[in-house]
């Protein structure tokens, strides 16, 4: 199979390295901040998608949904705009089928939610799917990989890794099933270096830690005065997980 991570060799001095900087920069009581606040993300999507399937929202409720979703934040006001509330409830009604895989219901809802864009709409239902079943579904949104281009933080980490591969591009078919078993290897990774991370978030964090990395990166490279107005790591961090605005955080922030 064509992963990214998975059966590639390393250099085992990059991998040590690459470890060390992260255990220095994600603490212990920062990944436990980081898991409560995604706890508390998952407890809003079940609410949620439980008065879908039980009543009918008003778009004030999907805007709130959409507002938790960092890669589709500028599509919120389209969206409402332009897709009618029978649209609205019927794809989240789809993610909500628990009884059915994630591959039909990432289709049912990509076929329901009436949106032109489609890396918008696969980014809404992967997001969903994730913290409604945390235990079950990765979270597979485009800052995490865009199989179309071979972007995102996956490469970025191979990358850092100076691992090499068969000669084939990043640009690959990944399913579901393989991005599983990336975000499993990625666990076996990290806990292999003295970085203890567990399911269902720790890879999460890691991976926003890194996309968070390559965007200041990104911009100090291209200016350095611009990065002066670019958020720090766990400020980044947080937006990309949606999180940032919860009330839990702010609670614990001042404890």
């Amino acid at each position: 199979m064509p992963y990214i991570l998975k059966n590639n060799k390393i250099d085992k001095r990059y991998e040590e390295k690459f470890f060390e900087i992260i255990r220095d920069n994600l603490p212990t009581d920062k990944i436990r901040l980081f898991n409560n606040l995604l706890s508390r993300k998952t407890e809003i999507v079940r609410e949620f998608l439980s008065d879908v399937q039980n009543e009918k929202p008003d778009k004030n409720e999907f805007d709130k949904i959409l507002s938790l979703i960092f890669s589709v934040r500028r599509h919120r006001e389209k969206i409402i705009d332009t897709v009618d509330v029978d649209s609205l409830g019927k794809g989240f009604i789809c993610l909500s089928d628990f009884k059915k895989s994630t591959e039909i219901r990432l289709g049912r809802f990509l076929e329901s939610f009436i949106y032109e864009n489609v890396i918008v709409k696969r980014d809404i239902a992967m997001e969903v799917l994730h913290f409604y079943e945390p235990d079950k579904n990765i979270l597979w949104t485009s800052w995490v990989y865009r199989q179309d281009n071979g972007t995102g933080c996956l490469p970025y980490m191979a990358d850092f890794l100076k691992r090499t591969w068969d000669g084939n591009p990043y640009i690959m078919p990944f399913s579901i099933m393989e991005m599983r078993d990336e975000i499993d290897y990625l666990y076996e990774l990290s806990n292999k270096n003295g970085f203890a991370i567990e399911p269902p978030y720790g890879a999460d964090i890691l991976l926003s830690y890194m996309y968070s990395d390559y965007v200041y990166k990104m911009v100090y490279a291209e200016s350095k005065s611009l990065s002066i107005g670019v958020p720090e790591g766990f400020t980044l961090m947080k937006k990309l997980l949606g999180v940032e605005k919860l009330e839990l955080f702010e609670t614990e922030a001042v404890g």
